[in-house]
């Protein structure tokens, strides 16, 4: 049906019981001896039957799956051919009642799945996506199933155990369930289908948890949205980049948390501030603030997660949230966990967010260093046996190259993989020169990756630690060039002349005093 004024003539009939011929003509503005012929045309494929109404020769649009399936093939093939055309289609009545449990059983029978969905409520996640992707749909009635055919036949010869069909199945539901997720989320990208969303109530941009079914990468998506949703409204979100219903303000703070699941932390932030901006009564406000804290916590951003859960504590006066109260208590352990300075025998536990503050201050045993210059890897082996020496004649610490500061921003340090072998080799080298000697148990060298806002790793940009844990021996450290450096609240000290000796009695007298 590539032919245009056929598409018209379908068009036409989908929005009635039934029309003749001149009503055809009338409406579309063709001449009546081209619309008789493809009537003609169209009865002939099994598309049109006639009908007689007053003795007057009527045509309707078949409503049998065959003919349904036609008409998809036809204008649902080509996304970028008349448009308007589709638009029209897959939003007449006549395309939303022909998705219905019946052609459902259809497909999951095309894809030997009808054991797999036995219910209603399991086929219905089905449809909810046949309906909202004309891609899915195209897939589900045309798909190759030589596969699935092929999988089953051999079950059958094989007679096999119910187990082993059940986990056959399963495997065949995931391969099935998958290209219709991801045509999914493609459809959602399409402009031709903005009116679709439209009338379904679609939210496209949130991506959320509702349908309750997964891709093979784990990413959820929702089917269908709640709430009034205004055709103007989707072509102002669509312009803007994004298609969002207008909706009861917590449906965003559901958002916020589907957005955290897919890794999105920025774009969940924003959908709890919205929510938090359009409620007004207390609770609502404590439960969004405790899902932005969830978030918080999961991108391992320990104290924003407890200022967040705080903050939700003193909208829930009467302490009907009671999961506010564990999970700060989840972030003030986790915090500790990453951050206590008595703990100097593991890496740092937290994970580090472009152009996000961490979660602890500079001390006497946490060190920052933004790196600057063309040269990073040199930047870092210069000093690393000055610091590890600092540490050593303190009692342990940490400095981290990546971080600076001033503000406690994580900047990160851009080092590709050799760059990264070169600082290993070298910052061994200087530390195996320290005097007295230590050995590998006494430091340690980590590279920690850094994500930006939605989760992502950024390629090539570290945050380095050097750890260097309570030597058991109070010994007096030097480099290999034979200087001596203390840690101090600013950074480092080098001792010189009687600063040494002096720092050697004291050493000494505070290691007879322990003993």
């Amino acid at each position: 049906m590539d032919n245009l004024i056929r598409k018209k003539i379908v068009l036409s009939l989908l929005d009635s019981d039934s029309k003749s011929a001149n009503e055809i003509a009338d409406e579309i503005g063709e001449s009546l001896e081209d619309i008789e012929g493809q009537l003609t045309t169209l009865v002939a494929e099994n598309i049109c039957e006639k009908v007689s109404q007053d003795q007057v020769e009527q045509y309707v649009v078949r409503k049998d799956i065959e003919t349904f399936a036609k008409l998809v093939k036809k204008f649902l093939s080509d996304k970028k051919k008349h448009t308007e055309r589709i638009e029209q289609f897959i939003t007449s009545d006549y395309y939303f009642a022909r998705i219905d449990f019946e052609l459902v059983d259809y497909v999951l029978k095309r894809f030997f799945l009808d054991q797999a969905y036995q219910t209603d409520e399991e086929k219905q996640p089905i449809g909810r996506i046949l309906l909202a992707s004309p891609s899915s749909l195209l897939f589900a009635l045309f798909g190759d199933t030589e596969v699935f055919r092929q999988t089953m036949s051999s079950s059958d010869q094989l007679d096999a155990s119910d187990e082993t069909r059940e986990w056959l199945i399963q495997i065949l539901n995931s391969q099935f369930i998958t290209p219709l997720l991801d045509n999914l989320i493609a459809d959602m990208k399409i402009p031709a289908y903005c009116i679709l969303y439209a009338k379904l109530g679609v939210r496209v941009a949130l991506v959320q948890t509702q349908v309750r079914l997964a891709t093979v990468q784990g990413k959820y998506v929702e089917a269908i949205g709640r709430g009034n949703y205004s055709l103007l409204k989707a072509a102002e979100d669509l312009r803007a980049g994004e298609l969002i219903s207008a909706v009861n303000p917590m449906v965003f703070s559901e958002d916020g948390l589907a957005l955290m699941h897919l890794g999105e932390f920025q774009s969940a932030h924003g959908r709890f501030d919205k929510a938090f901006n359009e409620v007004n009564d207390p609770i609502s406000k404590a439960i969004i603030l405790n899902n932005k804290g969830l978030v918080f916590l999961t991108a391992k951003q320990y104290q924003k997660a407890i200022e967040c859960f705080e903050k939700g504590i003193e909208f829930d006066t009467k302490d009907e949230i009671s999961l506010l109260r564990e999970n700060k208590q989840v972030a003030e352990e986790y915090l500790t966990r990453a951050t206590d300075a008595d703990n100097l025998t593991e890496p740092t536990q937290i994970r580090f967010i472009h152009e996000q503050p961490v979660p602890f201050e500079e001390t006497l045993f946490y060190e920052f260093k933004e790196i600057k210059g063309g040269n990073p890897a040199n930047s870092i082996t210069k000093t690393a046996d000055e610091y590890a020496v600092a540490f050593l004649n303190l009692e342990g610490g940490r400095i981290f190259w990546g971080i600076r500061d001033s503000d406690r921003i994580t900047v990160g340090v851009p080092l590709d993989e050799r760059q990264r072998d070169n600082v290993r080799r070298k910052v061994s080298e200087k530390l195996w020169a320290i005097r007295p000697p230590i050995s590998d148990e006494d430091w340690q060298l980590e590279f920690h990756q850094v994500y930006d806002l939605q989760g992502e790793i950024i390629e090539n940009l570290w945050v380095i630690e050097l750890l260097v844990p309570p030597h058991e021996e109070k010994e007096v450290f030097y480099t290999n060039s034979g200087e001596l450096f203390v840690k101090t609240e600013g950074g480092k000290q080098k001792l010189l002349g009687p600063q040494i000796t002096e720092f050697i009695r004291d050493r000494l007298q505070n290691d007879t005093e322990t003993e």
